[in-house]
């Protein structure tokens, strides 16, 4: 990938809600970052421990595992800067020549207060061979928001330095078998707060995103069938939109929600059909072919539908118009091509591949070409989901055991595990940027 040129611009920054405007007291300074895609050049930076006296040690863990998440840093060990104690984190509070010993290009500080009821922090970031102010921010939260402070602290320091917004106000759905049955959850992006979205007691499968993430549509046998559910995040209530004989399945929301694109049964056989997502009524009928047709996945303006079909034989990937004409052969390679994913950016189909017996993620254009390998070798990789801006790929790996959700840059160079603890993570979803 061609390196970005990223100018970070630090000018004062006014903030409402939970934010607070952080202190600018330097001169306005332009510092140009070259930097290319997660995982190609890990940027060394220093993250020295907050300043204030607050729940500074968790908070710090929390913030360096995002930094080395992202797959943008190299977060260094700090014992090799010769930093005083005492030492402050705005300009002039300490030398930056205590720290390029370290090797860091950028440095990191921040600050960590419990005052009125609320926990604070400042993060100021700096270019450390230049001395430069690259940024500085304030927030605050209730002392139970330390690891929602954490996040928007590492988007603030990853913002900075790349010009990039993270994915840290993201969640993923998934199904997992925790209680001993396959429910529906919900985990933060950095694997943490994990939390039911049902508790039917029954197998419920492939849950996926609307666009806001104020929905999830997935398939439960709750009611003996492989219907289709709807659980409205909002209003904390579940329908089922499609309960037709045979399967109801693969669910997924248009780029503007207002119709399901999902797999039914026609007697034996298995096709796309699209749905009202609110009564379930039938909008149409978009393949006919022989052989099962399933798996759609939305282009991202909601002009094409990526899927699944046998009609050349094996499991490939095709793509289609919306409403079903122009099908498309997208993949040539490999005999079981199946789970595609449309990029955010419009550029790539992720899918998975069976290669000498696991399945591993791929990419590949819309027209065919290009494909590119992202897993090999580490176990079974499935159900790739995009992140927001395109730039990572979550998908779930048994690489080390019980399934898992793990992340990977868009070219493969950086994976890194999110969840942790027992098995039993599978069809994850990835969300939009969540504002709540």
């Amino acid at each position: 990938m061609s390196v970005r040129t990223i100018a970070a611009l630090v000018a004062p920054l006014l903030l409402t809600g939970c934010f607070e405007a952080a202190a600018q007291d330097a001169p306005r300074t332009n510092v140009l970052v070259q930097i290319g895609s997660p995982g190609e050049r890990a940027v060394p930076i220093a993250l020295p421990m907050p300043t204030g006296g607050g729940p500074g040690g968790e908070f710090w863990a929390v913030v360096r595992r995002d930094l080395e998440l992202s797959g943008w840093f190299r977060v260094l060990d700090v014992n090799a800067s010769l930093e005083p104690a005492g030492a402050g984190i705005r300009v002039g509070e300490f030398d930056f020549a205590d720290w390029r010993p370290t090797g860091a290009a950028v440095l990191a500080k921040t600050s960590l207060v419990e005052t009125d009821g609320k926990l604070r922090t400042e993060a100021w970031v700096y270019g450390v061979d230049g001395g430069e102010k690259l940024g500085a921010k304030a927030f605050s939260a209730p002392p139970t928001g330390m690891r929602s402070l954490a996040h928007r602290v590492a988007d603030h320091i990853i913002q900075t330095v790349t010009g990039q917004r993270s994915f840290f106000d993201t969640r993923f759905t998934f199904s997992g078998n925790f209680s001993g049955n396959k429910e529906i959850y919900m985990v933060d992006a950095d694997g943490y707060g994990r939390r039911s979205v049902t508790k039917n007691g029954s197998i419920n499968l492939k849950p996926k995103w609307n666009a806001t993430g104020t929905a999830i549509a997935y398939t439960s046998y709750a009611a003996g069938n492989p219907d289709l559910y709807v659980a409205d995040l909002g209003k904390g209530q579940i329908r089922r939109v499609s309960s037709r004989s045979g399967i109801n399945t693969g669910g997924a929301f248009s780029p503007l929600g207002d119709i399901l694109a999902l797999t039914l049964t026609v007697g034996s056989d298995a096709e796309i059909y699209t749905i009202d997502p609110y009564a379930g009524r039938e909008i149409a009928r978009l393949t006919a072919s022989p052989g099962i047709d399933v798996s759609p996945s939305w282009s991202p303006d909601g002009s094409k539908i990526a899927f699944v079909s046998e009609r050349s034989g094996g499991p490939q990937i095709y793509q289609m118009n919306a409403d079903g004409s122009g099908a498309k052969r997208v993949t040539f390679s490999g005999s079981q091509n199946t789970d595609p994913a449309w990029s955010p950016a419009g550029d790539r189909i992720a899918f998975v591949g069976r290669e000498g017996g696991h399945f591993d993620v791929f990419t590949v254009r819309p027209d065919g070409s290009g494909m590119d390998r992202i897993t090999q070798g580490q176990g079974d990789n499935e159900d790739p989901s995009w992140s927001p801006d395109g730039e990572y790929l979550a998908f779930s790996s048994t690489r080390e055991g019980g399934a898992h959700i793990w992340i990977a840059s868009k070219d493969g160079r950086h994976q890194v595990k999110v969840t942790s603890g027992g098995g039993g993570y599978t069809n994850p979803s990835w969300s939009n940027h969540l504002s709540w």
